[in-house]
């Protein structure tokens, strides 16, 4: 590559222009390379101005992202979302904090990548459309999001900001170079980690944080008066009581946001070490409750409840949705909640891990693994003939949607019943569903359909897959799957805040000194930032470990760091209202999404349940979780 400069600077490999910045009247542009493939873009004005454009032009890209906003440009699912390059004739326009890269754009063609930010102390917003025969990277001053913002489920207006008037702007630029398709982005991540990122320590050690959070699941659990038993989703505020109290619809899920099977697998795994048989005794009614009534004939199991299956009896309604949006909440009567694989895969992997739990503890408990074989049964007779599974079903085991990498889910549990039964159709099975969603990941360069209360681009869903390529590994050996765990833990770390959103003292981010980095976003329809990634700790850590690449221990400890924020030791208070031990909120509105002033970006009040079961997942299963207690 040569940096040539004829009037305006273009970089060149051969006779290919890689990339060329636009000129502007009364400015003169200045490159210093940072090191190799990263330049500091400078452009200085004759006079003070209140307004620039900063634009690079490259040929026409096969590949787009803005990290954390748009894949290729989305419009894969039904979400309200950014969809294309442009809302009518107008291109988007992003501000910096809603990317997880300063105002980021990315391109590839051919084997070259470039991507355009800002500083992680400017204010600066991005746009990134086709042109003729170019893609346009642009950095924009003042901080702008047009023509339209992304709110949660709806749209309003434009944002326009301003600044002082000033006459040096910034940008960074980022080119690779022999890089495969859909997957250059892995040197602008790594530099946008080194250049933004500063050290992080955990909150609590994990000591501390296994005490409370198995303090916050005792807090959640309930028996009804029908006897059945279960742990609530979680916490909301009421404002009549002036308090946290538990969630009063939809109180009940085996997985997903209630990970009913995970959390009580952690009493059973801190009773193996204290002999508290008050949390056997709890584990258990709530693992007996399940297997009594919830399971379904052919393997199938209801993996929601309103209240309980007494409160949920002359079921109505088979909804098409996932049983969170309002309308159903609001739904006067009794409502049958779909069977989808996200809870399907939690609960097969739960009762398994249940059965051992209570194996090693010399409990009687044969219906957990057949509750958990029962579900793998079903799996085998639902699967696709090209290996994938339905994102849902209904009671009859009939397919309500299909689609998306949500199907992951049940590939490791499938690969521990060939583990346990010798079933070789398990196994193959799994090997089956692998290979149908790594498939999709290669040709589109995003997972979808994770996050269950939308249907678009999402970080959720790689979660499964990294998790199966690595299951698949320790099981067979062969490198393909360590080298698609590689490339989904790539992709997991485009949506990983890399940088430190500096919120004003007065805003609730800048009370409780909220940061971001190390967070993850959600999807391209919630433009939040949560701590779901979590979940993935003990898989990047393990990637550390296969394949000696220390940057996935860093990254681990990262996400685990950001993650200790937000827990509760029972002081917390956040906007005057003070937190139960060892709770959490589900996100952090950190942009202009589900609030369209910026001031006031905030946590969520909403204190769920499966952040806390991934927390403890990770802790249990490392074999030495005092590596997350270390600053990184």
């Amino acid at each position: 590559m040569e940096l040539k400069h004829d009037g305006t600077y273009s970089l060149v490999r051969g006779n290919e222009i890689l990339f060329r910045i636009q000129p502007a009247p009364g400015c003169t542009d200045a490159l210093a390379e940072v090191e190799s493939g990263v330049w500091l873009w400078t452009r200085t004005s004759e006079t003070a101005v209140d307004r620039m454009r900063m634009c690079l032009e490259t040929p026409t890209a096969s590949f787009t992202m803005i990290p954390a906003v748009s894949y290729n440009g989305n419009g894969w699912g039904d979400s309200e979302e950014y969809v294309g390059d442009r809302d009518g004739d107008l291109p988007w326009t992003f501000a910096w904090h809603r990317c997880a890269i300063p105002a980021c754009t990315y391109s590839e063609r051919g084997d070259v990548s470039v991507a355009l930010f800002a500083r992680d102390d400017d204010t600066a917003s991005c746009s990134l459309y086709r042109e003729g025969d170019k893609t346009c990277h642009v950095l924009l001053w003042p901080e702008e999001e047009a023509p339209r913002v992304l709110m949660r489920h709806y749209w309003e207006s434009a944002y326009h900001g301003a600044i002082q008037p000033r006459s040096v702007f910034t940008a960074l630029i980022c080119v690779s170079e022999n890089i495969q398709p859909k997957k250059g982005y892995r040197k602008l991540i790594d530099y946008a980690w080194r250049r933004f990122s500063h050290p992080l320590s955990p909150r609590f050690s994990t000591g501390e944080l296994a005490r409370m959070t198995l303090d916050f699941f005792k807090s959640l659990y309930t028996r009804e008066d029908d006897g059945f038993c279960a742990f609530n989703r979680g916490l909301g505020w009421n404002k009549e009581s002036g308090s946290f109290e538990k969630r009063k619809r939809i109180c009940y899920e085996i997985g997903w946001v209630g990970q009913n099977a995970s959390l009580a697998n952690a009493l059973l795994w801190d009773y193996l070490k204290s002999g508290d048989e008050g949390e056997r005794d709890m584990a258990l009614s709530v693992l007996d409750s399940w297997v009594r009534d919830a399971v379904l004939p052919g393997g199938l199991m209801r993996v929601k409840f309103f209240k309980s299956p007494t409160a949920d009896e002359n079921i109505l309604v088979e909804e098409q949705n996932w049983g969170y949006m309002p309308e159903v909440e609001n739904r006067v009567g009794p409502v049958r909640f779909l069977i989808d694989a996200c809870n399907l895969g939690g609960a097969a992997a739960g009762f398994f891990e249940a059965a051992r739990l209570c194996e090693e503890a010399g409990i009687q408990r044969p219906a957990y693994e057949r509750c958990a074989l029962g579900i793998c049964d079903f799996a085998l007779g639902a699967q696709a003939a090209d290996g994938s599974f339905a994102k849902s079903w209904n009671s009859k085991g009939e397919a309500t949607r299909e689609g998306g990498t949500v199907g992951c889910f049940l590939i490791p549990p499938l690969v521990t019943a060939f583990k346990i039964s010798g079933k070789e159709a398990y196994r193959d099975a799994a090997v089956r569903a692998f290979d149908h969603y790594i498939a999709d990941f290669q040709r589109d360069g995003f997972t979808t359909a994770g996050a269950l209360d939308t249907c678009c681009i999402d970080k959720e869903s790689v979660s499964p897959l990294l998790e199966s390529a690595l299951v698949l590994y320790r099981l067979t050996g062969e490198k393909r799957y360590l080298d698609a765990a590689v490339d989904a833990a790539w992709y997991l770390m485009s949506w990983m805040e890399l940088f430190t959103v500096r919120y004003p003292a007065h805003t609730v981010c800048g009370q409780i000194g909220f940061d971001t980095l190390g967070m993850t976003a959600v999807s391209t329809a919630h433009n939040a930032v949560d701590h779901y990634a979590i979940r993935d700790v003990p898989a990047l850590l393990e990637l550390a470990s296969l394949t000696g690449d220390e940057r996935w221990k860093t990254w681990a400890g990262a996400i685990w760091c950001a993650a200790t924020q937000l827990v509760s030791d029972g002081t917390l208070t956040v906007a005057g209202r003070t937190r139960p031990v060892g709770s959490e909120d589900e996100a952090v509105y950190h942009t202009r999404w589900a609030r369209k002033d910026f001031d006031i970006c905030r946590p969520t009040e909403w204190l769920t349940a499966f952040h806390a079961a991934f927390r403890m997942e990770a802790i249990r299963r490392l074999p030495d979780p005092a590596v997350l207690d270390e600053t990184v």
